[in-house]
């Protein structure tokens, strides 16, 4: 590559005068996220890594980076991450990690407030005394009104692959979101706390699919499972509070030093009664829902499911069929496009359907496309794979057109990257198929809802994915030059081929009968309209009193149209052909 080549260069210049180059990259995320999401091309890194490793110490390369490197892969598929690790294995990782210490004394700096917290004391020095790494009181007192346990969690909640570091710390504080620190001031009195439980409820409304997705996902969703099972036994305030505390501390004990235990337990539910604590927890062990760990001496969910989505899925690629362009369109949700000014001055609904077709199969799907019934034509959005160059994109597509002289079919190129969406399209897949045929889900609600909360992410980034390569596809027809379209313009185009196929059509706006399968009101409606036009001919209206529904069909194809008109003193039902002029094209051409 170019600029790899320049980097080599400039790294080997003046050997005996000048050490090398060293090469700062900021906010090499930012290049990871493009790499992921605008599909451009992740072996830059690896380029710039091996031309690193042959330049006799040379040349130097830091990139700075606000999570690990495969963390900006997490939403792609498995295949893709894959790919990541091998680049990634090129480099080496230095972690640079801010202390627990630090993250409180940001939060310390970051919470300024005129209210004095001198009659909590107690409570601070007592979480800290707890706490495994040995927390200054006095920083946990500075980070009021936060509990000191959210305090302590707030640091290892940000370094997880779903948080930003301090990033996400500045966002939980100035997050208006439910149950965010925002909505919690605006709503408090002087003497509450930003308690546990409320972290809890901010984490799963907002969070929740960033954290099924990570490697935390497992223990969440026990944790969920468990919270659900208790509020369905009708359980009390004080045990719903208990397990969000216990999943919540316990989920994150490892960095944060605390462990939740009956006296961290009593804490965080302060402003209760130490037996009713005790004789909640009690209930929740008979209930199984949580376990008490002697070597931890701490609580933790019970462990009711061992169900191993990873390995599933691996298993599940091998017994999965390739994704077909049926599937596909069904996962993407495309709704028709709407022949919208055809319909205006018509009446007629008439629409081109949109279907998601894989390259490689579109002349095929293109020579077999019959449009279903009401529909007059498909845009067919080709999706490339990263082995297709763009000659055989452009010779696939025009003989795909050709195919289709009628000019029914107008097939869209994205002009990004797409391939994640197949991948991801496979993953779901494997996944459905773990669902659907794996018999130690069924008595496993934990790995259910484990399974159905990633069938639900990936399904939401495949829309997701879609919707982008929509907005900048090329598309091509027949008699249309390769051009982007925006809704407006595609509904534009259905309009004139409507215009164009239907031109002898007569124009009836009653929406009641010009449809393709009316109701059975409609068809009452149109039967009596029938007895009237044959029985009552010469009376004013047919003799129709009122708006029943054959009413309203006489106004629109009768009264409007001129079909029933009057004729000196008397009613008849009017030949259209004797007309100058015929707006509604109820004369045979």
């Amino acid at each position: 590559m170019a600029v790899c080549k320049v980097l080599s260069r400039i790294a080997k210049r003046g050997p005996n005068t000048h050490g090398g180059l060293i090469v700062f990259i900021d906010e090499m995320g930012k290049m990871l996220e493009g790499a992921a999401y605008e599909g451009t091309d992740i072996f830059f890194f690896q380029e710039l890594a091996e031309i690193t490793s042959r330049s006799n110490n040379r040349l130097i390369v830091v990139g700075i980076l606000h999570q690990a490197f495969e963390e900006y892969a997490n939403r792609l598929s498995r295949e893709v991450r894959d790919e990541w690790a091998k680049v990634q294995g090129r480099f080496i990782d230095l972690p640079i990690n801010v202390g627990l210490d630090e993250q409180l004394e940001l939060l310390g700096r970051a919470i300024e407030s005129h209210q004095e917290s001198r009659n909590r004391t107690g409570l601070f020095k007592e979480v800290a005394a707890l706490a495994h790494h040995k927390q200054s009181p006095e920083m946990l007192q500075e980070c009021w009104p936060l509990h000191p346990i959210v305090a302590c969690l707030l640091g290892p909640i940000s370094r997880r692959s779903f948080g930003q570091n301090q990033r996400s710390i500045f966002g939980f504080l100035n997050s208006t979101e439910p149950y965010g620190f925002q909505d919690f001031l605006r709503t408090s009195t002087e003497c509450d706390l930003y308690s546990p439980e409320l972290l809890w409820d901010y984490l799963r409304v907002n969070l929740e699919p960033s954290i099924m997705a990570s490697s935390d996902g497992h223990r969440w969703a026990m944790a969920v499972d468990a919270l659900e099972r208790c509020h369905g036994s009708g359980a009390d305030e004080i045990q719903i509070r208990l397990l969000k505390t216990i999943g919540l501390v316990d989920l994150f004990r490892e960095r944060s030093g605390l462990v939740p235990s009956l006296e961290l337990l009593d804490l965080a539910l302060c402003d209760c009664e130490a037996l009713d604590i005790q004789h909640a927890l009690n209930q929740l062990k008979v209930a199984s829902l949580v376990i008490h760990r002697k070597f931890s001496d701490g609580f933790s969910i019970y462990e009711g499911s061992d169900f191993d989505i990873r390995q599933a899925m691996d298993e599940a690629y091998g017994e999965t069929d390739r994704i077909d362009n049926v599937r596909l369109s069904a996962l993407a949700g495309l709704q028709p496009v709407i022949a919208k000014r055809h319909y205006y001055e018509t009446g007629a609904l008439r629409w081109f359907d949109m279907t998601v077709v894989p390259l490689r199969d579109l002349e095929d799907v293109t020579s077999k496309l019959e449009p279903r019934t009401g529909s007059i034509g498909t845009f067919c959005l080709a999706l490339p794979t990263p082995g297709d160059s763009t000659e055989a994109v452009e010779r696939i597509v025009d003989s795909a057109v050709r195919r289709t002289e009628s000019g029914a079919v107008v097939v869209g190129i994205p002009t990004r990257s797409t391939w994640a969406i197949l991948t991801l399209a496979r993953d779901l897949l494997a996944l459905e198929h773990v669902r659907d045929n794996t018999l130690e889900l069924r008595g496993d609600r934990v790995g259910r809802r484990e399974v159905e909360d990633n069938i639900a992410d990936l399904q939401c980034r495949i829309e997701f994915e879609l919707e982008r390569a929509l907005e900048n596809a090329l598309w091509r027809g027949n008699e249309i030059e390769a051009q982007r379209l925006d809704p407006a313009r595609l509904n534009s185009i259905v309009s004139d081929f409507a215009d164009d196929q239907y031109y002898k059509a007569p124009k009836l706006n009653n929406e009641l009968l010009n449809r393709i399968k009316p109701s059975s009101n409609a068809i009452a409606g149109q039967n009596s309209l029938l007895r009237h036009m044959a029985l009552y001919e010469g009376e004013p209206r047919l003799g129709i009193e009122g708006f029943p529904a054959e009413g309203g069909l006489f106004a629109s194809l009768l009264e409007a149209t001129r079909l029933y008109s009057q004729i000196g003193d008397s009613w008849r039902i009017v030949d259209p052909t004797s007309w100058k002029d015929d707006p509604h094209n109820l004369a045979p051409s």
